[in-house]
Order: C-alpha cells, then sequence, then structure tokens
C-alpha cells in the first residue's frame, strides 16, 4: 500500500478536547468530524470520519492513505505541541487502523519543569564527575607515594596539588551528604566548620596550582635556579598561606553573614571576597608566568632536545590545559548567561561538567600521562614479572620428584659384584 502523509489542517477548538468526557460532548464532536470535507476528492472506498479515544477527528479519507493530524492541545491536563502531528492509516478493507501513531506528540514543558529538569541533570553530572576524579585522584596519589624512585621537588608539588583536590572532592561529598534545608536553616557550629573546610581545600587547589607556575618559571625562565627552590616554601604556599585567608572570611561571616551556614551570600555583603580575590590574583599571576614561559621555550629551547628540555615542554603543555580548566571554570561563577535559555542551559552543563571533572585531569595530566611515572610503573612491572618466573621455576625445579629407589637398586648391584 502506498503510504502518503497527507496534513489536515482543520482541528478541533480546544474546548472540544476539554469536553471530551461527557456524553453530549462526544456526540457533538462525532457530528462536527461527520462535516469536515474528505481529506482527498476520492470516488473509491474510504474510510469513515472517526474520532478516537483521545478526542481526535479522523476525516473521511481514501483507502491506503497515511492521515497526518495535528496533535491534541490538551490531554488529562498535559499540555503538548501541536505542531506536530499524529498519524493514522486508512486500511484497504476501509477501515481506520486501530493503533494511532502520537510518538511525535510532545509535551510542552514549563519552565520551572525545564529548570528542574537541566538542574537534575546537572546534579547528575557533578555527582559522576566528582565520582571519577576521585578514583583518579586517589590512584594517582597512591602511585606517588609509592613510586620513591621519581621523588622530585617537581612531582612533590604533583602530589600535593594531588592531595588538595582529593580533600576538595572529599569535603564536597561530604557537603553533598549532610547540607539539606534543615540544617541551612539551623545554621549549626558543625555546618558552617564543613564549609569552611570546603572553602580552604578550594583555595589550596589554587595556591598550589601557583606553586606549579612558579616551579615552571622558575625552572625554565630562571635557569639553574630550582635548586634554589625548597620543599618547604611550597608547603607555605601551598597549605599554610590559605589557612589565614580563611580564617579572616569566617570571622566575616561570622559577623556579618551569619546564616545558612556560610553558603551564599546577603545582598550588599562582600565577605566571600576575602578568599576569591585571593585566588583570581594567583590565576592571572600564574596566566603572566605561562606568557612568559611560552614566550622563552618559543625563543630558546625550540632547537633543544634535551630530556630535561623535553620534560619541562610537557609539563607546559599540561599546565596550559589546566589552567583554563582552573581558571575558567572559576571566572564562569562570575558570567551572567544572560536571559537566553540556550545560554543558560550551556552555562549550567558546561560549569558542571568542568567543575566536577577538574580532579580526572589534574591525575591524567600531571600522573598518568607523567614519563617519569610510566617508566617506573613499567620496571616496577618487569619486576614483579621476573620475581614471580624466578619463584616459579624455583618451585618446579623443588617439585622434581628424587630417586630413592634407582640409588639403591645400584648400591645392591655393587654390594653384590662385590
Amino acid at each position: 500500500i502506498a503510504h502518503i502523509i497527507l496534513p489536515v489542517v482543520c482541528s478541533l477548538p480546544v474546548q472540544a478536547f476539554l469536553l471530551w468526557d461527557s456524553p453530549v460532548a462526544a456526540s457533538i464532536q462525532e457530528q462536527y468530524c461527520e462535516s469536515l470535507p474528505p481529506v482527498t476528492n476520492h470516488t473509491g472506498p474510504q474510510c469513515n470520519a472517526s474520532v478516537d479515544l483521545i478526542g481526535t477527528c479522523w476525516p473521511r479519507s481514501a483507502v491506503g492513505q497515511l492521515v497526518a493530524r495535528p496533535c491534541p492541545e490538551y490531554f488529562y491536563g498535559v499540555r503538548y505541541n501541536t505542531t506536530n502531528n499524529g498519524y493514522r492509516e486508512c486500511l484497504a478493507n476501509g477501515s481506520w487502523a486501530a493503533r494511532v501513531n502520537y510518538s511525535q506528540c510532545q509535551e510542552i514543558l514549563s519552565e520551572e519543569k525545564k529548570s528542574k529538569l537541566h538542574y537534575h541533570i546537572a546534579v547528575i553530572i557533578n555527582y559522576l564527575g566528582h565520582c571519577v576524579s576521585l578514583g583518579a585522584l586517589l590512584v594517582a596519589f597512591v602511585l606517588f607515594m609509592r613510586l620513591r624512585s621519581i621523588r622530585c621537588l617537581r612531582n612533590i608539588i604533583h602530589w600535593n596539588l594531588i592531595t588538595a583536590f582529593i580533600l576538595r572532592n572529599a569535603t564536597w561529598f561530604v557537603v553533598q551528604l549532610t547540607m539539606n534545608p534543615e540544617v541551612h536553616e539551623s545554621n549549626v557550629v558543625w555546618c558552617r566548620l564543613v564549609t569552611a573546610a570546603y572553602n580552604y581545600f578550594h583555595v589550596t587547589n589554587f595556591f598550589w596550582m601557583f606553586g606549579e607556575g612558579c616551579y615552571l618559571h622558575t625552572a625554565i625562565v630562571l635557569t639553574y635556579s630550582t635548586d634554589k627552590l625548597r620543599k618547604w616554601m611550597f608547603i607555605c604556599i601551598g597549605w599554610c598561606i590559605p589557612f589565614p585567608i580563611i580564617v579572616a572570611w569566617a570571622i566575616g561571616k561570622l559577623y556579618y553573614d551569619n546564616e545558612k551556614c556560610w553558603f551564599g551570600k546577603r545582598a550588599g555583603v562582600y565577605t566571600d571576597y576575602i578568599y576569591q580575590g585571593p585566588m583570581i590574583l594567583v590565576l592571572l599571576i600564574n596566566f603572566i608566568f605561562l606568557f612568559n614561559i611560552v614566550r622563552i621555550l618559543m625563543t630558546k629551547l625550540r632547537a633543544s632536545t634535551t630530556s630535561e628540555t623535553i620534560q619541562y615542554r610537557k609539563a607546559v603543555k599540561a599546565t596550559l590545559v589546566l589552567l583554563p580548566l582552573l581558571g575558567i571554570t572559576y571566572m564562569l561563577f562570575f558570567v551572567n548567561p544572560g536571559e537566553d535559555e540556550i545560554s543558560r542551559i550551556v552555562f549550567i552543563y558546561f560549569n558542571s561538567f568542568l567543575e566536577s571533572f577538574q580532579g580526572f585531569f589534574v591525575s591524567v595530566f600531571y600522573c598518568f600521562l607523567n614519563s617519569e611515572v610510566r617508566s617506573a610503573v613499567r620496571k616496577r612491572w618487569h619486576r614483579w614479572q621476573d620475581k614471580h618466573s624466578i619463584r616459579a621455576r624455583v618451585a618446579r625445579a623443588m617439585s622434581i620428584p628424587t630417586s630413592p629407589t634407582r640409588v639403591s637398586f645400584h648400591s645392591i648391584k655393587q654390594s653384590t659384584a662385590v
């Protein structure tokens, strides 16, 4: 049968759908449907006008045709998009197909429903990203802890950055699992401490990135000056400096915005800038570092092929990728996506993805793609294989049975000869 989609422009008024449950309305609707002209001027066999269970009118149509009708505007209180169509076939025997294809009829979601839907998807992305990041970070942490052969200042900085991300991800889960509207309203001491801990580890992430930038800048721009750098300097930068910043922020919150577990901010109160300001400053300094590093590499190290230079180049590539991930994500919080719906949706998803997967990217670029780590892991693996293969050979040798019977027979033979 040739199926020809014939759109029908006429449709029932909204009131007809709303009143379809009453017998009188059903009778009126059937009369209205009978009065409609046929879909095509055809003198042959036809399907009579019919109203389906949903209330859609199907006018007289020639057999073998696939008739299109606008989707119902309302059905059981749900509004649908009438620009799409439902389809029903007029069979060769002059009867309508029992099944109507309403698969293209889509519910029109209200703005509130859309917002809730996007919010739930963003929450799922956040949980997924933080889970993946935490798993990758823990693996990277164990590798740096176990591989003592690669212990140098550069990798110690990587290790501390990964540790800061682990603590931040862990406190994020604590916040998500313990904070609820009741806790927010009660503003108890422990919830404020959790918020302070989360913000502290958030700041340490940026200051350890600053440590990465400091080391690279010293190693490449100030050549051969890395010998003057000490581990305690970076410990102070990454772990110590953020502490008084968060203490100052907590005091400000306690006196000027002491509500809702110190989440969010009251209009006209700018205490959050006490810790956000240093984070932005650190990012700007890191971008300056990178600009200078790339300039030096392009002019002086282009022809060099030493292994040390290659390591620095790889580290710069990793930092170039990571800094936008860390910086741009944070800057997005200050950007107003505007009233456009698509802009707001892109803002929500893009922000949720980068915010939650930061730890994963840190692990990949600073550990899993680190040639020193990979080389040390391969050596450990080969050593383990060799060790177990030696044990297997020794075990097989020890399992070969001795031959006491043969020795006894030989001794007997000798004694007999004597």
